[in-house]
């Protein structure tokens, strides 16, 4: 996966929407990234066997960072002075942004049957999720066991404290109470607290 030079925040997608070239095309700014010899092939796809001189005129040191070797790129005239692209010395590569296409195409009087050429945004890879941990998980069992016993226990107690004393075998006790009261906010507060 290459980023595209321009938006650095984009990936290239390829496609073969230019002669059935395998193009590398940012989907932000529709740049179009040329490996080396694809220019070539399209231009002599589209003109014949003839070929013209794709060598920099007055190259200078521009500021884009070539997607492919991660140098920086020379910018400079393509076909003529005022076209001005960018290219890797080290790879060959040469970047276009999308009128640069047409214009190196009306320069060497090329017809234009290619309009801007979009693609796209991949879809982002779903995150795995991560493996869950054994621990947190047996410590969150046993905290909803705790919460749900001391529910069970603060329930219990509530029902003996307001049942008449002749219907129930045993007296509400506060030590239980204040036990199940402790179960019950520690589970909650345990299960919350592990991630």
């Amino acid at each position: 996966m290459m980023n595209c030079p321009r938006c650095s925040s984009e990936t290239l997608v390829e496609t073969p929407a230019l002669g059935n070239i395998p193009l590398d095309i940012c989907p932000g700014c529709s740049g179009i990234w040329f490996n080396k010899g694809e220019l070539e092939d399209l231009l002599k796809q589209s003109q014949g066997n003839s070929s013209a001189d794709l060598n920099l005129i007055n190259p200078k040191a521009g500021c884009l960072v070539c997607p492919g070797c991660k140098n920086q790129m020379l910018r400079g005239g393509l076909v003529n002075p005022l076209l001005l692209v960018d290219r890797c010395e080290s790879c060959g590569g040469v970047w276009l942004d999308p009128h640069e296409l047409r214009l190196v195409r009306k320069l060497l009087g090329l017809p234009e049957d290619v309009s801007d050429v979009k693609v796209d945004r991949p879809s982002p890879v779903p995150a795995v999720p991560p493996a869950r941990d054994v621990k947190s998980t047996l410590i969150k069992v046993v905290s909803a066991a705790g919460a749900i016993l001391g529910l069970i226990g603060i329930s219990f107690e509530i029902y003996l404290y307001f049942s008449p004393t002749a219907a129930v075998a045993h007296a509400p006790s506060a030590g239980m109470a204040a036990a199940s009261v402790i179960f019950l906010v520690g589970g909650i507060f345990v299960m919350n607290w592990i991630d």
